[in-house]
């Protein structure tokens, strides 16, 4: 137990003071991922930091608080783990003992490296050496991590813990519209009871250890000598709000760690799928769809299983028939598409879930690029005669823009480094820092996601000109390379003209046959999707 308050007590650390800027940077760094594997492995800790009294350092509080709220907010890790390494330089910056002459090359390294998430919160210096978070948490001018940083710093300085519930009611009203639909995310720490609370569970007075979504493992006296165990949320109960010494709780969670171990049950904080392999329900529908003689009764049955396919499917049946009228089940959806691209259509979906289960700054920028070249990839599929059905043209451009959503230097940035001259090369469409070709890791990634090794070679044509790719597949590589250099000119270079004067592109429009209304009226139908979303 006192191994665990130590080290809590040593999380921040700010470096020795002859560390260079760049190994200071990698030191804050590091403090930030132990933190938050830390917080990930144990959110009982940080949650019970939120209401019980405790001598930890304000500061730790602070970041182990941020990371909980980040996590539940569903931040992508490698995003909120430079949040946290930002509060820990804003903590050195603020520190008298900070030798004044480091500072100005410690902020010229961040702005050369487009870390402009760790300027933003070094903006809040003056608001952090105080202890009235509050006052500055209000202004309509904070994203959303400045936003928790400083709701992390209430509830770190407060002088009542126990009045944690009022205090987040109070800021609440207080939060500016666009952010007030992430408290729903929170809501779960302030709505109902934490670790460490004591608590009556089936009569008997016990101790709340740790929490699921829905269970809570509950320390309590036992005929049958058990360390506790985990009960429905609904059976536990508070009559009074009182909660153990701070010492007592991480004594009981370190006591009963072999006993908290559950196979199953919902986590507190929010599950993450990995993006390099399908779900294992959608590896069962593709086996079913590669079989020579798909039984189609069978293939519904298993797409009805997972209800996000198969709500999916039947509101996307509904909208796409010519009528508009509502299709009711599966089969008449399947049907509707045909076995081949309702495969496609589920995969691309499954995929997307994956790429955008977390956020980022770029989040809906990265979505919108990809929504759109997907949609320009499927109208030009239907426009030239090509091996590629608007699904699958559209599901192999999703797997072109992953890098978008997967390579760590888009998760710091808060602006896209568009290289805009380089007209229809893929690979170096951006300015970003990476071991591998653009086009290495989605090719890669189609191939884990059990894609043909046509389309995987389609991909990787995609880095050659067209007129060196074989005839088999050139125009499959035409179309994507179009669609590509199409979405990024609708997008941030806005002059469609100069484009279509390009001699590389020239050659994709002869490759295809398509002419310039084709390309009007690929603009005009995705109309919709032609802006540019703005952070908040």
């Amino acid at each position: 137990m006192t191994g665990i308050i130590s080290t809590l007590k040593r999380l921040i650390h700010v470096g020795e003071a002859d560390l260079s800027v760049e190994q200071r940077i990698n030191h804050w760094l590091k403090n930030a991922k132990r933190i938050l594997t830390l917080v990930n492995a144990n959110p009982a800790l940080s949650a019970a930091t939120l209401h019980i009294d405790n001598d930890l350092p304000k500061g730790t509080q602070q970041l182990l608080l941020l990371a909980l709220f980040g996590k539940l907010c569903r931040f992508n890790d490698h995003y909120l783990q430079h949040v946290l390494a930002s509060i820990l330089a804003t903590l050195w910056l603020s520190d008298s003992n900070t030798p004044r002459d480091t500072i100005p090359d410690v902020l010229r390294f961040l702005r050369k490296h487009n870390l402009a998430v760790w300027l933003d919160t070094i903006k809040l210096q003056k608001a952090f050496r105080g202890e009235k978070h509050s006052q500055y948490i209000a202004d309509s001018r904070l994203n959303l991590a400045q936003r928790l940083c400083l709701l992390a710093g209430v509830f770190a300085n407060g002088k009542k813990k126990a009045d944690y519930k009022i205090v987040f009611s109070r800021v609440a009203v207080r939060l500016p519209a666009h952010h007030r639909h992430h408290l729903s995310h929170l809501i779960p720490l302030f709505n109902g009871l934490l670790p460490g609370a004591k608590v009556y569970a089936e009569g008997v007075p016990g101790a709340l250890v740790d929490i699921q979504q829905n269970h809570g493992f509950v320390f309590m006296l036992s005929k049958d000598d058990e360390d506790g165990k985990w009960l429905p949320l609904s059976s536990i109960s508070a009559p009074v709000s009182l909660s153990l010494p701070f010492e007592h709780f991480v004594a009981l969670y370190t006591d009963t760690a072999h006993a908290r171990v559950n196979q199953g049950g919902s986590p507190f904080l929010p599950s993450t799928f990995a993006i390099q392999h399908p779900p294992k329900a959608l590896i069962t529908i593709i086996d079913e769809l590669q079989k020579r003689d798909v039984v189609i009764d069978e293939l519904c049955e298993k797409i009805q299983k997972v209800p996000t396919f198969n709500h999916f499917l039947i509101h996307t049946a509904s909208q796409d028939n010519r009528l508009q009228l509502p299709v009711k089940s599966i089969k008449q959806a399947v049907l509707t598409y045909g076995i081949e691209r309702v495969g496609d259509m589920l995969i691309q979906f499954a995929l997307l879930e994956r790429l955008t289960q977390n956020q980022f700054p770029l989040m809906g920028m990265c979505k919108q690029i990809t929504l759109l070249a997907c949609s320009f990839a499927s109208h030009f599929a239907q426009v030239a005669d090509s091996k590629f059905t608007p699904q699958s043209a559209a599901l192999t451009m999703t797997f072109i823009c992953t890098p978008l959503f997967t390579l760590p230097g888009f998760k710091v940035s808060q602006s896209l480094p568009v290289d805009l001259t380089k007209t229809v090369s893929i690979n170096n469409a951006f300015k970003v820092k990476t071991d591998t070709t653009w086009l290495a890791i989605a090719s890669e990634l189609a191939g884990s996601w059990h894609q043909s090794s046509t389309w995987r070679a389609v991909i990787h044509q995609c880095g050659k000109l067209s007129s060196d790719v074989p005839k088999s597949i050139q125009k499959e590589q035409a179309i994507l390379v179009l669609s590509f250099a199409l979405t990024k000119a609708c997008l941030f270079d806005q002059n469609i003209y100069s484009l279509l004067q390009d001699t590389k592109v020239k050659t994709l429009l002869n490759i295809l046959g398509i002419k310039h209304e084709d390309i009007s009226a690929a603009l005009e139908s995705n109309g919709h999707l032609l802006f540019c979303p703005l952070a908040v």
